[in-house]
C-alpha cells in the first residue's frame, strides 16, 4: 500500500508541474481495434470507400486541396 501511495504522489505531483506549464490533461477512448467487430466496420467501409462515384471523388479532392492549402499558411 505505501508503493501505491508514493506513485500516486509523484503522478499528483507530474500533473501539478503540467498544470504550471499550462498543460492539462485529456483522455481518450479510443476503439478496441483488435475486437473483430472493429474489423468489420472497417472492412465495409474500405467497401463503401472503393465503389464511390466519381462525382464524391472530386469533391474529395477539392477538400484535401483545400486542406493543403490552408497547411500551407
Amino acid at each position: 500500500m505505501a508503493e501505491l501511495s508514493r506513485i500516486a504522489r509523484n503522478v499528483r505531483r507530474h500533473r501539478a508541474q503540467r498544470r504550471a506549464q499550462g498543460l492539462r490533461v485529456v483522455q481518450f477512448w479510443l476503439p478496441d481495434t483488435s475486437t473483430p467487430e472493429f474489423r468489420a466496420q472497417v472492412a465495409r467501409a474500405i467497401k463503401v470507400l472503393a465503389h464511390r462515384d466519381p462525382e464524391d471523388e472530386a469533391m474529395l479532392d477539392t477538400l484535401e486541396r483545400w486542406a493543403a492549402e490552408d497547411f500551407q499558411e
